[in-house]
């Protein structure tokens, strides 16, 4: 249903949370190492850059001059461990814009 959706409105850009599935080849399909934060690329659309490692939570890359972050934060995680995570992605941010940041905070 998904696919289906993001193919009729000719999406090209996908931030997911919450996948538990990555797409394999030809998707263009970049995930956080946790397997639940992603970017999904369709048509063809070349990733211009993106992080050399996967982090815990999060997810970036650079599409068409912008820089995607797609975040999954569990509920699970500690106030210390939430504020560490904002950290790295306030790190992992710096110096790249213009800048989209989605996913799932559950703050």
């Amino acid at each position: 249903m998904l696919c289906d959706t993001i193919s009729r409105l000719c999406i090209d850009v996908i931030i997911l949370c919450e996948q538990y599935k990555n797409l394999a080849p030809p998707n263009t399909w970049l995930a956080d190492a946790d397997g639940q934060a992603a970017i999904w690329v369709q048509g063809g659309i070349p990733v211009q850059e993106h992080p050399a490692r996967v982090h815990p939570y999060f997810t970036w890359a650079r599409i068409g001059g912008i820089f995607f972050f797609s975040v999954y934060a569990p509920t699970r995680l500690s106030g210390i461990e939430f504020s560490a995570l904002l950290a790295n992605i306030t790190e992992g941010a710096r110096g790249k814009r213009p800048l989209v940041i989605a996913g799932d905070f559950n703050a």
